[in-house]
């Protein structure tokens, strides 16, 4: 072989070993902001989520804000000092979480807005479930057990594009009902936080000025159903009325197998989790956002590439084939 094109060719391997070598995923950093310890579907999915990241063999990490946007900034920032090469955030606040995803940005940082969007700033991906879907599920549900009657609506926060999305939904869906006179919502409002304490709070006042006759409560999330069937209990109207919550949390799916919660909204822990990781997979292997979305949202800035996963309604008739067999809970944990 000529020696100038024995050295040519050497040189063009050792390139692509180097090439290799510094796009290694293992030694790529992915991280995930999360709003809190305390809300359980947020840390289910971030675990699924990193064991899928290493298997996929990236380093992580994992970092809880205790609901605090300010300190969830402070983590943020503290994160892009340390280095990163993905930044995955379940903001506490998507208002003003925006500075450190524009600084993420200038950093030439791939982020991805997990569940909450996040306003006012440009970033690669949105992963959300779908509310126009969600809706459906809770008015379907609630019609169908009390066609006509009384109707509270919990929405969720009014400072997180799910709640303000989940609410119009519903609005929609029972516009003509409301229209007819079938349907009479005495009572309506946004929940900061999707809390269980406001829900607590707000229910009450609700029975305290318009009386017991009550036939449905669209809670839009477990801790405000929880809320809701303890002042039920109160007033000894447990089980005689709909209620509705989010998430498939275990209390609110020993309510349901009990009889005092109708149905509850699952987010499949692991379908998410894995998939979210798996596009941090494709971004960060240079897949164009576009390609890997379904959807499009507009996030006051831009329309940002989203990916949107159906999420499973839960009764007491599908607890079994939904969660038990997909071994999200066992039995013994909802019967005890």
């Amino acid at each position: 072989m000529n020696l100038n094109l024995f050295k040519s060719f050497s040189f063009f391997l050792f390139s692509l070993i180097c090439f290799a070598c510094t796009h290694n995923s293992s030694t790529l950093k992915v991280a995930y902001l999360y709003p809190s310890k305390n809300r359980a579907r947020f840390v289910k999915e971030g675990n699924y989520m990193i064991e899928r990241l290493k298997k996929l063999g990236y380093k992580t990490t994992m970092v809880d804000a205790d609901d605090n946007e300010e300190l969830q900034l402070e983590n943020g920032y503290k994160l892009l000092k340390e280095g990163i090469n993905l930044l995955i955030v379940a903001p506490v606040n998507g208002n003003t979480i925006a500075p450190l995803i524009r600084e993420a940005k200038n950093q030439n940082i791939p982020v991805i807005a997990y569940n909450r969007l996040i306003n006012n700033a440009s970033y690669d991906m949105f992963f959300t479930g779908n509310n126009i879907d969600n809706g459906k599920i809770f008015c379907d549900a609630a019609l169908n057990k009390a066609p006509s009657g009384n109707y509270v609506i919990l929405a969720g926060d009014r400072f997180d594009k799910n709640g303000i999305e989940l609410k119009q939904a519903i609005d929609s869906i029972l516009a003509p009902k409301v229209k007819d006179g079938s349907i009479n919502i005495i009572y309506e409002s946004y929940i900061e936080r999707w809390n269980k304490e406001n829900a607590n709070f707000e229910f009450e006042q609700v029975i305290q000025s318009h009386g017991t006759n009550i036939d449905a409560v669209i809670a839009c999330s477990d801790p405000m159903a929880l809320g809701t069937i303890e002042i039920l209990k109160k007033y000894n109207m447990q089980g005689s009325v709909f209620v509705s919550g989010q998430d498939a949390l275990l209390p609110a799916v020993k309510n349901i197998y009990n009889g005092l919660q109708s149905i509850t909204i699952y987010h499949p822990h692991k379908v998410l989790g894995y998939s979210v990781a798996e596009i941090a997979d494709k971004l960060l292997k240079g897949e164009n956002a576009n390609e890997i979305a379904n959807s499009y949202t507009f996030n006051g800035k831009e329309l940002i590439p989203t990916t949107q996963i159906k999420s499973v309604a839960i009764t007491k008739e599908n607890i079994e084939t939904e969660l038990v067999q997909k071994g999200e809970y066992t039995w013994d944990e909802i019967l005890n």
